[in-house]
């Protein structure tokens, strides 16, 4: 089609000039050119689908009041993925969540902390989030909140009984955390003795296996 095209316009415009050329192109040509861009701009989008449109999400972790900090959530979901052989474009390390929330006030911009506040419990009654690293004061909100969690032991069943006493956080008589300050990702957050950090995992993911793979590599070397 674009061959005919082009040999039509070759035949018709031979005796012109370029600027006779150009104006006879646009004036009869414009809609031939309006499908070609309409097929380049459909192909790009496809192309684009393909290679960078196309992310199932697999594990999602969420970081609670910490440094939002890009690079340290990049190296916490590309160790992850060498680890366990997932493509890092199925997971997220996200730690874009300032909270503020019982007598915790961290943003004078309240509109700022709620619409976060909203994200992160959309996307925890959405399922999209797995796990999250938070304080302990902010697992405490969480379950004063009817939020539900996974017990720890579930997705460590190679934990012997006195690690789970180092390592593990304990709530209501059940192992239901990990401190991260006992686990080989400690050195990348800011501890508060007085409010420890525990990674925790969300009853209502459909990750688990990713979960126990994640729970396993916070204590890899």
């Amino acid at each position: 089609m674009f061959k005919k095209w082009i040999e039509d316009i070759r035949t018709k415009t031979q005796d012109m000039d370029k600027a006779q050329k150009r104006e006879y192109i646009i004036t009869y040509y414009w809609y031939h050119m309006l499908i070609i861009c309409i097929l380049l701009f459909i192909t790009g989008l496809v192309i684009y689908h393909l290679l960078w449109g196309s992310r199932k999400i697999v594990f999602s972790l969420a970081i609670i009041n910490q440094e939002v900090n890009y690079d340290r959530d990049k190296k916490i979901m590309e160790n992850f993925s060498k680890a366990y052989g997932i493509k890092s474009k199925n997971i997220s390390v996200d730690s874009n969540y300032l909270l503020s929330y019982g007598d915790i006030t961290l943003d004078e911009n309240s509109r700022v902390s709620d619409s976060l506040f909203e994200k992160f419990f959309f996307g925890w009654n959405e399922g999209a989030i797995d796990a999250v690293i938070m304080p302990e004061s902010f697992f405490k909100y969480c379950t004063s909140k009817d939020g539900k969690f996974i017990g720890t032991v579930v997705l460590c069943t190679g934990m012997k009984p006195k690690e789970m006493e180092e390592y593990f956080y304990k709530y209501n008589g059940e192992y239901m955390g990990i401190y991260i300050n006992k686990t080989n990702i400690a050195d990348n957050f800011i501890h508060n003795d007085k409010d420890p950090l525990i990674l925790v995992f969300l009853d209502n993911s459909s990750h688990i296996t990713e979960c126990m793979e994640f729970a396993e590599f916070v204590f890899r070397d």
